[in-house]
């Protein structure tokens, strides 16, 4: 399983994004199956439905986009359980890093056993014990040994 964090799904979905060919990208290998089941959460969904009705101002496209995702991606709800430990997550961070969002993901990935998230979000690879999908090939190693770690999980 892998992981589709906000950054990945909005870049794919606005070619004016930065990240959008990169993102192309990566769904064409996730096409092929090369990380295995995608993965949302209900906080990804929103985010995402939120932000490209922002910058699209179209209903429809957000609806289309939000019906794809449903279709073609596992969605995992986040329940009691894993908001208290995201919350607990959020909570233990040295530096304000990650969102509460982001924690949701973090915790969604340690209770399924996943270890692959596909994100342009950089505060990823300061996690250890994770593969970030998207970003350039810089490991969450590098990150630690370069003393950028400000979370560990």
């Amino acid at each position: 399983m892998i992981l589709l964090d906000s950054t990945l799904i909005v870049a794919y979905s606005n070619e004016a994004d930065e990240n959008h060919a990169k993102a192309l990208q990566v769904v064409k290998d996730l096409d092929r199956g090369r990380y295995g089941t995608p993965v949302i959460t209900d906080y990804i969904f929103d985010e995402v439905v939120t932000v490209m009705l922002i910058r699209t101002k179209s209903v429809e496209k957000v609806f289309e986009l939000g019906e794809t995702l449903l279709n073609s991606t596992l969605l995992l709800r986040i329940d009691e359980h894993m908001f208290s430990l995201a919350w607990s997550i959020f909570k233990e961070q040295k530096k304000p890093t990650f969102s509460f969002t982001d924690c949701t993901n973090i915790a969604v990935c340690r209770v399924n056993g996943i270890s692959n998230i596909a994100t342009f979000d950089e505060d990823f690879q300061k996690l250890e014990g994770y593969t970030i999908v998207g970003l350039s090939p810089t490991t969450s190693k590098d990150a630690a040994r370069h003393g950028s770690s400000a979370y560990e999980i």
